[in-house]
């Protein structure tokens, strides 16, 4: 279930942000320039317009493969993890492989697949939750659920980014979201998740490749090609 979990919070945080209609990406250019007022406050305008500036960036490709590394870290606790992994993203259908698992989605249903355990469960898409699974749409959706704020401007690796904390108007059970974005090129560096307990998940793009072959192939799980494999239809 734990594993489960990050894995959904990645995927949300680089999906939904390629697969709005033209009728909200006309709205969104429209607001592009508008600071963001709402009952909850208002968005540093600085941190609107990096974000506007990505959200536009990363809309521009077709298909996206990101390899990435995952870090989750407590100091109190002496925790250290590290895992590597690879998403193929195109429109709201992905490819994850990660922790053992591939997770496919074809935009309408979810194939989790367990290697070890030779098993695949079936579950529909829950467009609720599309907001918090991956750092493309976290950025797209941001402002119904976050505000904006830049923290300063910086290096990572030698890399100008502009740091930005998303701060959630409701009670969730992390404190912040904070981004890292290239300044020079408009894309994610890396993302972090602050927990309440002191825990920090950070999901780093190691290698990111844009316009990238994805047949609809590669976004539906075959059974066929799994023998033996248990098929757990929870749809």
């Amino acid at each position: 279930m734990k594993k489960t979990l990050l894995i959904t919070i990645l995927v949300t945080l680089t999906i939904s942000g390629f697969a709005q209609n033209s009728n909200q990406r006309r709205e969104q250019r429209k607001n592009q320039k508008e600071v963001k007022k709402t009952e909850r406050g208002i968005d540093d305008p600085k941190a609107h317009d990096i974000l506007s500036a990505v959200r536009k960036q990363l809309k521009s490709y077709n298909s996206l493969k990101i390899d990435f590394t995952y870090l989750l870290e407590n100091k109190t606790e002496k925790i250290k993890e590290s895992k590597k992994g690879t998403i193929l993203i195109k429109g709201n259908k992905y490819n994850l492989n990660f922790m053992g698992l591939n997770v496919i989605s074809d935009g309408k249903n979810i194939w989790n697949f367990n290697r070890e355990a030779k098993e695949v469960q079936i579950t529909e898409v829950n467009p609720k939750e599309t907001d918090m699974m991956n750092p493309i749409a976290l950025i797209d959706n941001y402002e119904k659920n976050f505000r904006a704020k830049l923290i300063r401007e910086d290096t990572d690796k030698g890399v100008p980014v502009m740091i930005i904390d998303l701060l959630p108007f409701e009670n969730r059970n992390f404190h912040k979201v904070r981004i890292a974005t290239d300044k020079a090129k408009k894309t994610i560096v890396f993302s972090e998740i602050h927990d309440k307990n002191g825990t920090i998940i950070t999901f780093r793009v190691d290698r990111m490749q844009t316009n990238v072959s994805a047949p609809d192939s590669e976004f539906k799980f075959d059974v066929s090609k799994h023998p033996g494999v248990e098929v757990i239809d929870m749809r």
